[in-house]
């Protein structure tokens, strides 16, 4: 009495599978013999260039094309479709590109209509990178280390192209310590940056300076560029610089070392200004001086001028008072921040 269902269930038909809905696009009729897409590769701003399309029919009739949409910049003479094109015929279409007011990786398609009611568009597609017109050599470069009696120079190439003229204005303002000189050759210009050490500030060892470039580009307005430099002193005093910003700290440390590890001697020392103490005057010979400065006043600054043997320039440690008095309460509103003139220190 267990056989019957099984024998019944074996009796019952198969269900049969589902139809696949037709295909609601009909296949091609057109093969491409050229790459797909068209890879353009890098084109100047203005160089108008050539794409080829390479069409074959797989069509057992003829049929015509006609020209649906082009994108910006394409033009493509309809008098190379006006013939139809016979099954099996492989026809090349051509088209120009010009790239005028476009910049970066673009994208570009012909899209074509045929008489065939049962064909779809066919789109042609093509892509390129449009160079900048215009470009500098780099955006960062460095002046690497400086001694205090050199004044080096330093240029940014800027090129345009397509043959106008190129024109720079510097756009930002110059720190005392730099002068700048612009010079331009038609569609070439440099920007010639000169640093002057014996103009820093007392202090300043290292530098990162912001320049901004207007040119008359339409595509490149501005250019923002970046030099470094690092003064290489004989004499390194670390720090560079002695601030107090504490009413209980009233002494502070300096040390100086040579640069290149030999001993040397420091000839004089003394504090121009009032509200701080020079504690230790050494005179022997040594690759290594310590020395302890003491604040005795509210003064806000002063300066300790140091001749060293080593060294010709005087070195110049400044030395600051923060009152935190001075300092404006928590929670109040901070005073508005200093115009920046495109220039930094460290």
């Amino acid at each position: 009495m267990f056989l019957l269902p099984a024998l019944v269930l074996l009796q019952e038909p198969t269900p049969a599978p589902p139809a696949a809905p037709p295909d609601p696009v009909p296949p091609a009729r057109i093969e491409l013999t050229t790459p797909f897409p068209v890879h353009l590769g890098s084109v100047g701003p203005r160089e108008v260039r050539e794409v080829l399309f390479g069409l074959r029919s797989t069509h057992d009739r003829t049929f015509h094309f006609r020209v649906l949409d082009l994108s910006l910049g394409l033009t493509l003479d309809e008098g190379q479709l006006a013939a139809p094109i016979q099954p099996g015929e492989v026809r090349l279409v051509k088209a120009q590109v010009n790239p005028t007011g476009m910049e970066g990786f673009v994208r570009g398609a012909v899209r074509l209509g045929t008489d065939d009611p049962t064909q779809p568009n066919y789109i042609l597609r093509y892509d390129m990178t449009v160079r900048p017109e215009v470009v500098v050599d780099a955006e960062r470069k460095s002046l690497g280390e400086v001694a205090p009696h050199e004044s080096p120079e330093l240029r940014f190439r800027f090129t345009r192209e397509g043959g106008d003229p190129l024109k720079l204005v510097l756009a930002s303002e110059l720190p005392p310590h730099l002068e700048a000189e612009l010079i331009h050759e038609g569609p070439a210009a440099d920007l010639r940056i000169s640093l002057r050490p014996i103009r820093l500030k007392p202090g300043t060892t290292a530098g990162l300076e912001v320049l901004k470039v207007a040119t008359n580009g339409p595509k490149q307005p501005l250019f923002t560029l970046y030099l470094d430099w690092r003064l290489a002193a004989p004499v390194i005093a670390q720090p560079s610089r002695l601030v107090f910003s504490e009413l209980k700290t009233t002494l502070l440390g300096l040390e100086l070392t040579a640069r290149n590890g030999l001993p040397f001697r420091i000839r004089r020392a003394e504090i121009q200004g009032r509200g701080f103490e020079l504690l230790d005057r050494p005179t022997l010979e040594a690759a290594r001086h310590l020395l302890r400065v003491r604040r005795t006043g509210a003064t806000p600054e002063a300066m300790l001028v140091l001749e060293c043997s080593n060294q010709e320039e005087p070195l110049r440690v400044p030395l600051r008072f923060l009152d935190p008095k001075a300092r404006p309460p928590k929670g109040s509103r901070p005073a508005p921040p200093v115009e920046d003139h495109g220039h930094h220190h460290h």
